[in-house]
């Protein structure tokens, strides 16, 4: 696992608070549910238990978190800014001779409050979850997790998979999809997203929510990307409604 560096003018501290705050305002530590515990984060990010009490004092007094001994420390929420959401129709996605795709996972799990959200389906419904690592030439590029409505993902085998984007196996599958909301922001690198993306612990990272739907209106499948923008840049059109 890869640990937190000293940095001129960044403590050990600030860093891990700053990817803390950010994995809460990202929605990856979810409203009500607990951080991993001081022994963990010192652990995985390679500091002393005093630096993990600092970074925690920090997201406490910003009203973030509520810590309790015996209890752990429960996610509050976020002062981030709102994010911006764009409706883009049309889906992007291509795959050259040099790409290579990793199966980290591939399972059924319940849906959490804020996937069964964005895929409008009940709280703890089953859905497939994908997660994969793509790389071009050897080098990572994307982190993708990928859920689908269980009726769809029980049609997927890991074998379907191999080589070929996810959206295109719903058209495999008769699925046409119409449209998709691309949800876009930023969030810094922890120490399992550095491992897997091969960059520094705090990096940041391009941070993509996709919501496709099918020509029913229908969410059929939701895509969380995470990349280095070194990496990979994000091109939008968009097309107006307006006569001339």
């Amino acid at each position: 696992m890869v640990g937190l560096t000293r940095k001129a003018g960044a403590s050990l501290h600030h860093q891990l608070f700053s990817i803390l705050h950010s994995g809460i305002a990202s929605g990856r530590y979810a409203v009500g549910s607990l951080l991993p515990s001081e022994d963990v984060l010192a652990e995985t990010y390679n500091v002393s238990r005093a630096t993990v009490r600092r970074a925690m004092q920090t997201l406490e007094a910003k009203g973030m978190v509520d810590r309790r001994a015996g209890v752990g420390t429960r996610v509050f929420g976020s002062n981030a800014t709102p994010e911006i959401q764009a409706a883009v129709v049309g889906l992007v996605g291509t795959i050259s001779n040099a790409d290579d795709f990793v199966l980290l996972s591939s399972e059924v799990e319940a849906a959490s409050a804020l996937v069964a959200a964005q895929l409008e389906v009940e709280e703890g419904a089953p859905l497939l979850r994908i997660r994969r690592i793509r790389r071009v030439s050897g080098v990572p590029f994307r982190l993708t997790e990928h859920y689908l409505p269980e009726p769809i993902g029980r049609q997927i085998t890991p074998a379907m998979l191999e080589g070929k984007l996810v959206v295109e196996l719903l058209g495999d599958l008769g699925i046409a999809p119409q449209l998709s909301e691309n949800i876009i922001g930023a969030i810094l690198a922890d120490a399992i997203d550095a491992e897997l993306l091969d960059v520094e612990v705090g990096s940041p990272l391009l941070d993509l929510t996709r919501i496709v739907r099918a020509r029913s209106g229908e969410a059929v499948l939701l895509q969380h990307t995470i990349t280095p923008p070194s990496r990979e840049k994000l091109r939008i059109v968009t097309e107006s409604d307006e006569t001339a």
